[in-house]
């Protein structure tokens, strides 16, 4: 036995005389009153419209690739070093990465940490929602702090477990910050 569904779309209906508005009309067929802000429900649904993409997330990904470019033209030694470690990895064996090699990660964190700092000027200045700048700046924040800690470990000042340790709180007080920050502006709003 086959089954049919049929799907109705229904619309809205006349606030003045309650009737039910026929699609794509401007004003009410019975009395007249001006359709105002009713969109028909399938334009959302079937994605006629659509949102601007963000086109500044392009140049954030090229500013990533100049920080990486720039890492590795100024140390050149560094993929054998990474390759290095993994095929320890893959051996069984646990090494440290080098001193030069993490005083480098913390190098290119923090730069990270910086361009997400201008990504979020570059946002304000755009005049983009607040979110966007936002969510470039608490990140920002949270590489700048994870990059101190890992140049305070390449200087010997600090274990590995507490550079983790620390760096989760860390990326936990910006998600609550964050959180707060959200929610407060979505109430002011309303």
């Amino acid at each position: 036995m086959r089954t049919t569904t049929t799907l109705r779309i229904h619309m809205p209906y006349c606030k003045k005389c309650g009737i039910e508005y026929v699609e794509g009309a401007r004003y009410c067929t019975k009395c007249g009153t001006p359709i105002e802000g009713w969109r028909p429900p399938r334009e959302e649904c079937f994605g006629e419209r659509r949102e601007e993409r963000d086109h500044l997330g392009l140049v954030s990904f090229g500013i990533f690739l100049l920080i990486v470019g720039y890492i590795l033209i100024t140390n050149p030694w560094i993929p054998s070093d990474v390759q290095s470690l993994f095929e320890n990895l893959g051996k069984g064996v646990f090494e440290p990465p080098s001193k030069q090699l993490r005083y480098i990660f913390a190098l290119f964190l923090g730069l990270i940490g910086v361009s997400n700092f201008a990504m979020a000027g570059i946002r304000a200045i755009f005049r983009q929602p607040w979110r966007k700048p936002l969510g470039d700046m608490l990140p920002g924040v949270g590489l700048i702090s994870f990059a101190y800690l890992v140049y305070l470990n390449s200087k010997g000042l600090m274990t590995w477990q507490i550079v983790l340790v620390l760096g989760v709180i860390i990326i936990g007080m910006l998600i609550i910050l964050y959180g707060i920050i959200v929610s407060y502006f979505k109430k002011s709003q309303k």
